[in-house]
């Protein structure tokens, strides 16, 4: 790898897409969430509103709508695609996960689920995961019909992920992370850690770790652990990275080789080299006011560019050069 830049390369005629519905209306963005081909971004906010966007040029492709019954107002808290990139799920405050069709917009079903915080499918599309109060709960994606209910978390479950071959479900809450056997709802092992509070669990592309952030709420203190998900064993802590806020991720590139994250201090995003520990790169935009802080990441499936957004903007870097290449801003 590279040595890294601390100074990412920006062009200052960079154009800035602002859609134009929500533009006036200065709602945080809530997450953010790359398409199965790289090619689409999907965005929400937190007045309810969700959007897809061109992954290279930003434009707006498709506006989810909510029924004139519903509120226009529900907070949306997570997205997934399925594998195929046909439906695009959200889960949201009034406790609620939605199937929506990527190209039209429309509503395809909604699973009830209460206090839903995460989400994620299934590798084959299937089924999808929930983690709410102590529970995760697996429901059928084609008639939304609820399979199992996975007891023995204590507090609230904010990260929940299937292992890529999809035998094994992670979750985690303020305490612990539980591996569980899919097909008999089992517990496999408790990994014991003190989990920072984030939306921040994530299986590696192989499957053959996990990583999700640790520490006991003092900046200084957090770091990322790596474990073995075969044998729970630690494997490795970086350090740099922070989860001082609800919605920031811990995202693995493709191949393995890096993870990316907030770092400590200036939420800038940091790109951490995974078997040495060291940094790779560091991404900042040029404007230090707190509401462009970076909050969450994600890397595109290719691995060739990182998306991160703050509370209004979403920045799409080259991996390999440190560039901004697009910068869509709400």
């Amino acid at each position: 790898m590279e040595d890294p830049l601390h100074d990412p390369q920006q062009d200052p005629q960079q154009p800035i897409t602002r859609p134009k519905t929500h533009a006036n209306k200065k709602s945080r963005i809530r997450t953010i969430e790359y398409s199965p081909d790289g090619t689409r971004l999907a965005i929400a906010l937190e007045n309810g509103f969700i959007g897809l966007y061109d992954a290279q040029t930003g434009t707006e492709l498709v506006q989810y709508r909510f029924k004139k019954r519903e509120t226009d107002d529900i907070d949306i808290w997570e997205l997934a695609f399925s594998p195929d990139g046909k439906t695009l799920a959200s889960a949201g405050q009034d406790h609620t996960i939605r199937l929506w069709h990527t190209n039209t917009g429309q509503q395809i079903r909604s699973l009830r689920c209460f206090q839903v915080l995460c989400i994620a499918f299934s590798p084959d599309g299937k089924t999808i995961i929930s983690g709410s109060e102590e529970r995760v709960k697996l429901f059928r994606t084609d008639t939304g019909e609820h399979i199992r209910t996975f007891n023995g978390h204590s507090y609230r479950v904010f990260g929940v992920a299937f292992r890529p071959d999809g035998k094994m479900i992670a979750s985690s809450d303020a305490e612990d992370i539980n591996l569980w056997d899919v097909s008999t709802g089992q517990l496999i092992r408790t990994i014991e850690s003190d989990v920072a509070n984030g939306k921040d669990l994530a299986f590696s592309p192989s499957g053959k770790w996990i990583a999700c952030f640790e520490g006991n709420g003092i900046n200084q203190s957090i770091h990322t652990s790596l474990w073995n998900t075969n044998t729970g064993q630690k494997i490795r802590e970086i350090n740099g990275m922070t989860s001082l806020h609800n919605d920031v991720d811990v995202a693995f590139s493709p191949d393995e080789k890096l993870m990316a994250s907030i770092g400590l201090g200036d939420f800038a995003v940091v790109l951490m080299d995974v078997n040495t520990g060291q940094l790779f790169r560091r991404l900042k935009g040029k404007r230090d006011d707190f509401k462009y802080h970076i909050l969450m990441v994600a890397f595109s499936p290719d691995g060739k560019t990182i998306a991160s957004a703050g509370r209004h903007e979403v920045h799409l870097w080259d991996v390999n050069t440190g560039y901004l290449r697009k910068l869509i801003s709400f």
